[in-house]
């Protein structure tokens, strides 16, 4: 089992900073990524880190680092069976480390934070499956070192363009018309579409529709021909094919089963 006992997302400090915790944080893991450059010590030498350094320290475990600007980090401290989580995870323990494209970390950890401030229902075991959730993710991401790290500019700009391709499914979108929104090439905005969002924009697109599709087929009165020219589809049997390819039945099928 995860406790989280503190969290914070993109946490300020003022330059100069440091942290110098010799007997390490007691009964607890330690989550750290560092948004700017940082000193650290990593198997007894002094390095300096790239920005977004990760490293998770174990509970006892020396920590230490120095920033010479000003900092901003995502922390963490949590108990529980970490070593087991991180195991799984694939991430190493007490070993500075950099995912690819790790701007989902500060997200997930704005999440983290905002559940352990809350008192909602279930809060606690949320706070162990969210945690579990970034573990997780963190070493998907360590396995993807080829991949370069996307300026915050270009990851807003895919994010809204999906934003505009899930809110007008009726449009012929091509891939070479979402490339031109980002001022990418073809094959180079698949590639970064895929790194950011684990899934191709093809296929993105085609999820989008489906989901919708079924929301459609579940709750309204719209006939599939309807639904299939509404959703960007100039061919019905195509969308039939499609759906039941998606689905495995056909939309006529999906409707008698989810009506109401």
């Amino acid at each position: 089992m995860i406790i989280v006992s503190g969290a914070r997302h993109a946490y300020p400090e003022r330059a100069g900073f440091c942290m110098d915790r010799q007997t390490g944080y007691h009964g607890e893991y330690t989550f750290l990524h560092f948004h700017n450059r940082v000193e650290m010590i990593q198997d007894g030498n002094r390095i300096v880190s790239h920005p977004h350094a990760l490293i998770l320290y174990e509970p006892d475990v020396p920590q230490y680092f120095h920033s010479h600007e000003p900092l901003v980090h995502d922390w963490m401290h949590f108990g529980g069976d970490g070593t087991a989580l991180a195991s799984a995870a694939g991430l190493p323990l007490n070993t500075v480390c950099y995912p690819a494209n790790p701007t989902f970390i500060t997200q997930m950890m704005a999440e983290i934070e905002n559940e352990l401030f809350s008192d909602r229902p279930g809060r606690s075991r949320m706070l162990e499956l969210k945690t579990e959730e970034l573990l997780l993710k963190v070493g998907r991401a360590l396995l993807q070192p080829g991949v370069e790290p996307y300026s915050p500019k270009l990851l807003e700009m895919l994010r809204l363009l999906r934003a505009e391709v899930f809110m007008s499914l009726e449009a012929a979108w091509t891939v070479k018309q979402m490339a031109d929104r980002v001022y990418l090439s073809e094959s180079r905005f698949y590639a970064v579409y895929k790194a950011c969002f684990g899934i191709s924009p093809t296929a993105d697109l085609i999820h989008a529709r489906m989901n919708a599709a079924q929301n459609r087929l579940a709750l309204g009165t719209e006939s599939v021909e309807e639904i299939a020219y509404s959703l960007g589809y100039q061919n019905v049997t195509h969308f039939i094919r499609q759906f039941k390819a998606h689905n495995g039945v056909t939309p006529v099928k999906y409707r008698k089963d989810h009506a109401g």
